[in-house]
């Protein structure tokens, strides 16, 4: 069973994401929502024992932490973070085998920027 990535734009792919913005690793957060409508997803880093779900972060060799899924704290949501954790491994080491030059990097953040579908 494949499971989706609850924080990651629709139609974008794993893959495609890690190669696109040069992912190095991953962290887990466990996280508290301080959001103030159901619109809203402010979340901030909590304590294990007093946070509300857990969120996986692929992290960019600049730096940027990019959301990728929040998991319940439960053993279904153990189970969600270690195949996509999984994931996450084989996609960064299979884009490393083929990083994007900085010409494909830029065209790529470029496109991002003026995807009209993604302007809101």
């Amino acid at each position: 069973m494949e499971i989706p990535y609850n924080c990651m734009p629709e139609g974008d792919t794993l893959a495609d994401l890690i190669r696109r913005k040069c992912a190095i690793g991953f962290d887990l957060r466990f996280c508290l929502s301080v959001a103030v409508s159901p619109e809203d997803r402010d979340t901030i880093t909590y304590d294990p024992s007093d946070a509300e779900f857990a969120t996986l972060y692929a992290l960019t060799d600049l730096r940027e932490a990019i959301a990728i899924h929040d998991a319940d704290l439960s053993s279904a949501g153990a189970d969600e973070v270690a195949a996509i954790a999984r994931a996450l491994f084989v996609a960064m080491v299979n884009a490393s085998r083929d990083p994007p030059d900085a010409a494909q990097r830029h065209e790529a953040e470029q496109a991002a920027l003026t995807d009209h579908a993604r302007i809101g």
